[in-house]
């Protein structure tokens, strides 16, 4: 009987037979250039389906086939040695099944443990220590709230109003701050499923290495009582993941334009740590309600580069008031070399694209103007396959991330 109709015979593929063939299982017979399977490779085979039905491992059926050749069990005591061996085999798979017994258990476990920590979810909002850093976009005057929740010592829900007419409302302690111009909102967010399943592993592995990055850097400098702002957070937010290992006494502000993923980041970050002082905005023109002169680190998780797809202007001349005169980004962008297909893809996808956007000179280029200097850039990695949610990406084209460390030219 020739491989094909061998394989048939048994319902599994050819390169199958052809493995247990290379590991001495099935000895057929060879006719010119053709393997031939007989009667005693059908027996071989049946015994071979047989015993991995019963869960023995191919090391195992090898052990197993040898004694079967050798005494062909034709007696007594042949079959006495199988039977040895097929008793060992179940005792294995009762341990075996005892332990999964106890893996669903602690499943049950974790499942429950899940269920009550959502019956005992923390109720967290803006914290009333956080208020004297509130201002009016438009004027810089302070606020005056009306009809307020506050929980301990959250504010949860309010009105929020400015003399010069500006309003907004703090809702779940989220605080929604109206656009003041056409801005964009990405409408992909992070914690999308859709978003997740499109990013390929090797891209989420950079991110990993990208969040590392800029937790090793920000834990190096003073951060009691220092305002740390993560502008855009729709896409990839990096800094949250390790919170944990952060102060308590800094002061964290995430906005992004995404209202169901800034609700999703609320929620982990009070999972992780109620206790820390965060002030959530959803807001897609960059127009926050905080103090002038108030950020002392600026977190660009890739923020720069997303921004700037939507809109031809780089996010950090809308944010540079809100930067202190000694104010460091710690930030990830990313580029192709210079005439990379992708780049040409990426300006035919968004016409309106700021210059350079992708282009390893777009973060020095476009913090000079701003006044901030960039003081080092860290290769973090290359990927040619970022995944689909890279939507410009062409072919085998190497999509580099970079970090770097850029401070304010006095």
């Amino acid at each position: 009987m020739k491989i094909g109709l061998f394989a048939k015979k048994f319902n599994v593929s050819i390169d199958t037979i052809r493995y247990y063939t290379s590991l001495g299982f099935l000895i057929p017979t060879k006719k010119e250039s053709h393997y031939e399977y007989d009667q005693t490779c059908e027996d071989d085979m049946t015994f071979i389906t047989q015993l991995k039905s019963l869960h023995f491992t191919l090391n195992e059926i090898d052990n197993i086939l040898k004694v079967k050749r050798v005494t062909l069990l034709r007696d007594l005591d042949d079959w006495e040695r199988f039977v040895q061996l097929l008793e060992t085999k179940k005792d294995e798979l009762a341990l075996e099944i005892t332990k999964l017994y106890e893996a669903m258990a602690n499943i049950d476990s974790i499942i429950d443990s899940v269920h009550h920590k959502k019956e005992e979810k923390a109720v967290t909002g803006i914290s009333i220590s956080l208020i004297p850093l509130l201002r009016c976009p438009v004027c810089s005057g302070s606020f005056q709230l009306q009809n307020t929740l506050i929980m301990h010592e959250w504010i949860v829900d309010a009105s929020v109003h400015c003399e010069c007419g500006y309003q907004a409302k703090i809702e779940g302690g989220i605080l929604y701050a109206p656009n003041l111009d056409d801005s964009i909102q990405n409408r992909a967010y992070l914690y999308e499923p859709k978003t997740v399943s499109e990013v390929s592993t090797e891209l989420t592995r950079l991110m990993e290495k990208s969040g590392l990055f800029i937790y090793q850097l920000l834990k190096s400098y003073p951060l009691t009582n220092k305002v740390i702002l993560e502008p855009s957070i729709d896409t990839f937010v990096l800094l949250p993941k390790y919170l944990h290992l952060l102060q308590d006494d800094a002061l964290y502000i995430f906005c992004g334009s995404n209202e169901e993923m800034v609700k999703k980041l609320k929620g982990k970050i009070t999972f992780i740590n109620p206790r820390l002082k965060v002030l959530y905005i959803v807001n897609s023109s960059l127009h926050l309600p905080i103090a002038c002169n108030s950020v002392d680190y600026m977190i660009d998780s890739l923020s720069f580069n997303d921004y700037a797809l939507f809109h031809p202007v780089f996010p950090l001349t809308k944010l540079n008031r809100y930067c202190k005169d000694d104010t460091a980004i710690i930030g990830i962008f990313s580029h192709y070399k210079n005439g990379a297909k992708s780049i040409q893809k990426m300006y035919e996808m968004y016409p309106n694209a700021l210059p350079l956007n992708f282009e390893k000179g777009f973060i020095q280029t476009h913090l000079e103007g701003c006044r901030f200097e960039l003081v080092e850039t860290i290769p973090i990695g290359e990927t040619k396959q970022p995944g689909i949610y890279i939507e410009h990406h062409v072919g085998e084209e190497s999509f580099h991330l970079e970090g770097y460390i850029a401070k304010k030219t006095v």
